[in-house]
């Protein structure tokens, strides 16, 4: 091979080895970006950054309204989202044999403690029965709605949840404000709930 040769060989390695780096980098500022666009807001982006076991989800419906829907409680009693107008509410995907859905309860008994119900409410919602789930609340004392999905279609985003715990927080005017993935400490939904009210 020619010197000429290796040295025009060298040259475009050396141009693909640039373009790739490139691209990386591009690609980590876009990522960013992106993601402080869907945590930014002041206090609440401040408590997206301490977290440690959970994570943003669903980002794109951040600051959008949440799409109406409707499920039954254990008790047969309907509850339809736009019901909760006027209140912060936490929306929180779970099953009974979940381990970090376990984790999660006593904080959602604490929280169901803290605020008044005409404050904050809390919707719970497993695909299982309400037999299963009837007999699992009353066995671990749980203080707030747990409802069984049944045959409801649910909207997006939460047609989407795949993973739980997932936890919606949505405002009083019936924006979502954010969706967590994964088991929210007490202080941080505390937090969360309290730049809701407005009072963060």
């Amino acid at each position: 091979m020619s010197r000429e040769k290796m040295v025009r060989n060298v040259s475009w390695i050396a141009i693909g080895v640039i373009i790739v780096v490139l691209v990386v980098v591009f690609a980590t500022i876009e990522n960013k970006a992106v993601r402080s666009e869907s945590v930014s807001g002041g206090p609440l982006e401040n408590i997206v950054r301490s977290r440690e076991t959970w994570d943003v989800a669903f980002s794109s419906w951040s600051g959008k309204a949440a799409p109406d829907f409707a499920v039954d409680d254990v008790d047969g009693q309907t509850h339809k989202l736009s019901d909760y107008r006027d209140k912060d509410l936490l929306v929180v995907f779970w099953a009974t044999w979940c381990p970090a859905c376990n984790a999660e309860i006593p904080h959602l008994i604490e929280l169901r403690k803290t605020y008044a119900e005409d404050k904050l409410a809390i919707l719970s919602i497993s695909n299982e029965s309400p037999e299963v789930l009837k007999d699992f609340a009353a066995e671990r004392g749980l203080n707030y709605t747990v409802a069984s999905l049944g045959r409801t279609v649910l909207p997006a985003p939460f047609s989407s949840v795949t993973s739980i715990p997932t936890t919606f927080f949505i405002g009083r005017d019936g924006t979502i404000k954010l969706a967590a993935l994964g088991v929210v400490p007490l202080e941080q939904a505390k937090a969360i709930i309290e730049i809701q009210a407005g009072h963060g």
